[in-house]
């Protein structure tokens, strides 16, 4: 694996936006965010992906509130032959240095508590904390939590 990049990419940028896409879709099926929706979230600055070369190991939108400085991750996922590398952990370290200097306080996800990966990275090393219990994903059925990295000189 060579140097990974981690990019915010243009809205046109098609093959980049299906990589995107296809990744989410691995994570989140049908929840998945399309690459037309990723199209208009770039235009906002809002899309992340983490290269290898030319190639995608993971992505996530990063959605600013419109009534506070803080923000939603949203569909943060690393491509499903590329877990257990570490790539969650660099996306996450990059999405938080983003998140710092454009100002913005806090963010929030939620995550299913039986996902015991993405409950390591979030909590254990990127230091979220659990805010509140949400009811059941309304069609999944899951269970849900809501959790929330303050950013006050935040590093991971």
């Amino acid at each position: 694996m060579s140097e990974c990049r981690f990019i915010s990419p243009d809205s046109q940028d098609w093959p980049i936006l299906q990589q995107i896409a296809n990744i989410d879709a691995q994570a989140f099926g049908t929840d998945g965010i399309s690459i037309f929706n990723l199209s208009q979230f770039t235009r906002s600055g809002s899309v992340f992906c983490l290269l290898d070369g030319d190639s995608v190991v993971a992505e996530t939108v990063l959605l600013r509130n419109i009534h506070d400085n803080g923000a939603v991750v949203f569909g943060f996922a690393v491509d499903s032959s590329c877990h257990g590398r570490g790539l969650g952990t660099i996306m996450m370290q990059h999405l938080v240095q983003a998140a710092v200097a454009a100002g913005i306080a806090y963010l929030e996800l939620t995550v299913n508590p039986d996902n015991l990966a993405a409950k390591k990275l979030y909590m254990e090393k990127a230091g979220f904390y659990k805010k509140v219990e949400l009811s059941n994903h309304p069609q999944k059925g899951e269970p849900r939590w809501l959790l929330r990295l303050d950013l006050q000189c935040k590093t991971i």
